[in-house]
């Protein structure tokens, strides 16, 4: 047998194989029980970076504006509502130049998800006249002499505000300790820790 004989003999064999098969299935009463179909959810159309309405309660006023999910506080703060002395000098949560104070407690804004301060307190250092710690330590700040290039002052006076309003009259160590967060490039800690002791002493109505 040849080669093109064997081809066409596999192929004949190969048919009455199937037409055997088939007539074997028609002859077969059993009911095939065919794969439940599957429902591939759709997939949604919304935007996950999409602008959400907001509203952030900051020195005492509400605001309301847009913003993405992904967007810091200090953005929000500084480019979307112009409250600019919130400075951003690292935008990597490292100098505490960008602090503000959440429900009195301080924070550093970029870091912190603007969604997540919706339903609490905000206060900058623009919030001087609402808020008499934060008035009284900005009146320290320039008694004392505290800043210099003032690149990081915003947020030592909004960290040494949170101090004050919960220890009024704080040791040198707990001042040390509390303001260690935060990072003065031109190195003048002296100045700011006399600026905390005036406050504290002035708060207290001027007594040592």
């Amino acid at each position: 047998m040849n080669r093109r004989k064997f081809l066409k003999a596999s192929a004949i064999s190969a048919g009455v194989v199937g037409l055997g098969g088939i007539a074997l299935s028609a002859g077969n009463n059993s009911t095939v029980l065919e794969p439940p179909t599957q429902t591939v959810p759709s997939t949604s159309n919304a935007d996950p970076f999409a602008l959400q309405s907001i509203t952030l309660n900051i020195n005492g006023q509400s605001y309301q504006v847009g913003v993405e999910p992904r967007d810091m506080l200090n953005n929000v703060i500084r480019d979307y509502l112009g409250l600019i002395g919130t400075k951003r000098p690292c935008n990597r949560g490292e100098c505490g130049g960008c602090t503000v104070l959440i429900d009195d407690v301080p924070h550093m804004s970029c870091t912190y998800p603007a969604y997540r301060a919706v339903g609490h307190a905000i206060l900058t250092v623009e919030g001087y006249n609402v808020d008499p710690v934060l008035n009284a330590v900005q009146q320290a700040w320039v008694q004392a002499d505290s800043g210099q290039c003032s690149g990081c002052q915003e947020g030592q006076v909004m960290a040494a505000t949170a101090l004050l309003k919960s220890n009024p009259n704080p040791s040198l160590d707990e001042i040390k300790f509390a303001m260690s967060g935060n990072i003065c490039r031109c190195g003048n800690y002296a100045g700011i820790i006399a600026g905390i002791q005036l406050a504290a002493q002035n708060l207290q109505g001027g007594s040592a």
